[in-house]
C-alpha cells in the first residue's frame, strides 16, 4: 500500500506556500552548537517567587505577567553578571523549585568550565550548569502520494492496541495529559476544540503560535476527536490537553525540531503549576541536572512521565532513563527497562488540514500516555510503576481488554 498525507480542503502546494511564506531568522535564537556552548543556567533562591509583576521580553524568550520575575530578583540576577563578567540573556522563575533560573552568556574569553568553577564560589548560586539542548525523536518520511480519504482501519497503533474496545470503558476523561513538543495546529477539523490550553515557553521565530508537525503529530495520536467523520480517532480523546511549545523546528516547516534546558524546565514547570497527570516527553538529550530535579518532583507528587527512547544510533537517553520515567520504544528488544508501543508508520495530524504517516519513538510515547489516561480515567490511584507493570514490555501485547466492562461515562 502506498502511503501518503490526506487532505481535507488544502492540497500539497498549499502547504508548501504556507511554509514558503513564513520563513523565521534562526540563526538569532541561539540554537546553534556555538551559541548554546557560550551560554549557562544559573538558579539561585527567590524571594519573590509567584509575585505578579510586568512582563519582559529578553533574547527571544517570551516572559508573561502571571510568571515575572520580583526586582529583587532580577537585581540579583543582574549583580550577579556584573560578578562574574556575564552577560544577562533571560530570566524567569521555577515556581515549583523556588528558585529563579537565569540563563548568562560567556561576555569574555574565558571558558565555560571556568565560569561554571567561579560560580560555585558564589554563596548567592543555587546551582550552575551548561545550557543542554534536545532533539525530538522523529524520522522523517520518504514522499508519499495521495489517497481520497483517511480511515480508521489505517491507525496500526489503533488496532493494535485495541483502542476501540477500551474505549467502551474509558476515554482519557478527568485526567490532564501535557505535551512539551513543538506548537500544535490547533485548527485542524480533528484538533479543534481538543487542546485545552497553550503556552509558548521557546524562543519565538514567526508566529510564536503557529501549528508545527512534530507537535501537531504527537497530539493527533493522542486527541483526535473521534466519531466526527474525517480523520482518525485519539487514543485518550477526552483527555484534557495542556500544549507546552518547548521546541522549534530545525527549519521552516520540518519535522525535525530541537529544544533546550532552558525551555523544557520552564515548560515542565507549568505542567507541575496545572497539576498534570501524564506528561509526554517525545525528545532526548543529555542528563541535565534542573531537569531532573523537576521530574523528579513530578514522579515524586505521581504524576506520570513518558518518555521517548532513542535508538541504538541515536545519542542521548535523557530523560528516559530517570528512574520511574516510562521510557517508550517502537520496537522492545528485550530490555526490560523500555516499554515496546506502536511508532512505525503512524497515520496521525500534520498541520494545514493534513495527515501523513510518521515513525520514531516520539510517536510511541504518545501510544503508551494515551493508553495511561485510560488507565487512570479507571484507577486514579496507580502510579507510574502500576502502569508500567500493567503494559509490560510490549504495550500492544498486554491485556488491556481485561478492564472493567463498564463505566458510567467514558
Amino acid at each position: 500500500m502506498n502511503r501518503s498525507r490526506f487532505t481535507l480542503a488544502l492540497g500539497l502546494l498549499l502547504i508548501l506556500a504556507a511554509c514558503a511564506g513564513n520563513t523565521p531568522d534562526l540563526s538569532q535564537l541561539g540554537d546553534s552548537q556555538t551559541a548554546e556552548e557560550r551560554r549557562l543556567l544559573v538558579t539561585f533562591v527567590d524571594r519573590g517567587i509567584n509575585r505578579v509583576l510586568a512582563a519582559n521580553v529578553l533574547d527571544d524568550y517570551s516572559s508573561r505577567s502571571r510568571y515575572d520575575n520580583s526586582d529583587w530578583s532580577e537585581r540579583q540576577a543582574y549583580d550577579m553578571a556584573a560578578r562574574h563578567h556575564l552577560e544577562f540573556v533571560a530570566q524567569w522563575p521555577v515556581t515549583e523549585l523556588g528558585v529563579s533560573c537565569v540563563v548568562y552568556r560567556l561576555a569574555d574569553s574565558r571558558t565555560l568550565e571556568e565560569t561554571i568553577r567561579s560560580l560555585q564560589q558564589d554563596r548567592e548560586v543555587e546551582s550552575v550548569q551548561p545550557m543542554h539542548s534536545y532533539r525530538v525523536l522523529a524520522e522523517t518520511p520518504p514522499a508519499t502520494q495521495g489517497y481520497s480519504d483517511p480511515y480508521l482501519h489505517l491507525q496500526a497503533g489503533f488496532q493494535s492496541l485495541h483502542i476501540a474496545e477500551l474505549h467502551k470503558v474509558a476515554t482519557g476523561r478527568g485526567t490532564r495529559i501535557a505535551v512539551i513538543d513543538t506548537g500544535i495546529d490547533t485548527e485542524h477539523p480533528d484538533l479543534k476544540g481538543q487542546i485545552q490550553y497553550s503556552e509558548n515557553t521557546a524562543p519565538t521565530p514567526g508566529n510564536r503560535y503557529a501549528g508545527e508537525f512534530h507537535g501537531t503529530a504527537v497530539a493527533g495520536i493522542l486527541s483526535a476527536h473521534p466519531d466526527n467523520g474525517i480523520g482518525i480517532a485519539g487514543i485518550a480523546p477526552h483527555a484534557e490537553i495542556l500544549a507546552f511549545r518547548a521546541c522549534w523546528p530545525e527549519a521552516p516547516g520540518a519535522l525535525a525540531a530541537h529544544c533546550n534546558s532552558f525551555t523544557l524546565a520552564l515548560a515542565l514547570n507549568q505542567a507541575l503549576r496545572m497539576g498534570s497527570n501524564i506528561i509526554n516527553l517525545s525528545l532526548s538529550g543529555p542528563e541535565d541536572p534542573l531537569l531532573q530535579r523537576l521530574i523528579g518532583k513530578a514522579l515524586a507528587q505521581g504524576t506520570v512521565v513518558v518518555a521517548a527512547a532513542p535508538g541504538s544510533e541515536q545519542s542521548g537517553g535523557f530523560p528516559a532513563n530517570m528512574e520511574g520515567v516510562i521510557a517508550v520504544s517502537p520496537e522492545q528488544n528485550g530490555d526490560p527497562r523500555l516499554v515496546g508501543a506502536p511508532g512505525r508508520d503512524i497515520l496521525t495530524t500534520v498541520p494545514h488540514q493534513a495527515y501523513d504517516f510518521m515513525s520514531g519513538s516520539s510517536f510511541a510515547a504518545p501510544h503508551v500516555a494515551g493508553v495511561a489516561a485510560l488507565l487512570l480515567q479507571l484507577h486514579p490511584e496507580w502510579s507510574a510503576a502500576e502502569i508500567k507493570r500493567r503494559l509490560g514490555n510490549n504495550a500492544a501485547t498486554a491485556n488491556l481488554l481485561e478492564l472493567p466492562t463498564a463505566l458510567t461515562n467514558p
